[in-house]
C-alpha cells in the first residue's frame, strides 16, 4: 500500500478483472433473456397462438371472398367453395337458402365477383368461439345491368366455432350500415 492507504497496481488489475467478469455475465444473461422474449414473448404476454385470432381472420376473409364470388348458373361450384368453410349444421341451412336465392335469380343470370375484403375485426374470441365483423365490396352483374356491374358494399357479423383444429363459420348476418350526418359545430340535429 502506498502512504495514502490506496492499493497499488496489483489491486487495480484485480478490480478491473472482477468488473469485466461481472459485465460479461450480465451481458450473457441479458442476451439470453432477449432471445427468450423474442422466441416466446407473445406466449408470455398471453397472446393467442397463430391458430387463434389470425386464423379466425383468415377464415373470415376466405368466407367473404367465396360468398361474394358466384354465378347463379353454377350453384355446385359455389357450394363446393363454401362447403369446407361452414360447420356441418350451418352448411345445411346455408345451402337451403342458397338454393332458394339462386333459383329466384336464375332468370336474371346474376353473377358476383371482384370481392375485395376491406377489413376484418375480431371483437370477441375465446378458445371455442369467435365473432368477426367483415367489410367487403363486390361487383354484381345481371340482365338488369347493361354494361358494367354495380359495386355493392357488404358488412357482416360472422359466428365462428372451433371445428377440429381450425375455425368454421357457424352463422352469419348482415350488419346494416349506419347513416351519419355532420352537424354544424355546436349545432343540434334538425
Amino acid at each position: 500500500m502506498d502512504a495514502a492507504g490506496r492499493g497499488g497496481p496489483m489491486s487495480e488489475g484485480v478490480s478491473r478483472g472482477r468488473w469485466s467478469w461481472w459485465a460479461t455475465i450480465v451481458g450473457v444473461v441479458l442476451a439470453l433473456v432477449g432471445t427468450l422474449l423474442i422466441a416466446f414473448g407473445d406466449r408470455l404476454a398471453g397472446a393467442s397462438e397463430p391458430s387463434g385470432t389470425a386464423s379466425a381472420v383468415s377464415v373470415s376473409q376466405d368466407f367473404a371472398v367465396a360468398y361474394n364470388t358466384y354465378d347463379v348458373a353454377d350453384p355446385d361450384d359455389y357450394k363446393g367453395r363454401l362447403e369446407g368453410l361452414l360447420t356441418d349444421e350451418y352448411r345445411e341451412q346455408a345451402f337451403e337458402v342458397i338454393d332458394a336465392i339462386f333459383e329466384a335469380l336464375a332468370e336474371k343470370e346474376q353473377t358476383s365477383g371482384d370481392a375485395d375484403v376491406l377489413a376484418v375485426g375480431v371483437p370477441v374470441i375465446d378458445d371455442d368461439s369467435a365473432e368477426t365483423l367483415v367489410a367487403v365490396d363486390a361487383t354484381i352483374s345481371n340482365t338488369d345491368v347493361e354494361d358494367a356491374g354495380v359495386e355493392r358494399h357488404f358488412r357482416w357479423k360472422l359466428s365462428l366455432v372451433r371445428d377440429g383444429g381450425g375455425w368454421k363459420v357457424d352463422g352469419f348476418e348482415s350488419v346494416a350500415s349506419v347513416e351519419a350526418e355532420a352537424l354544424p359545430q355546436g349545432g343540434e340535429s334538425p
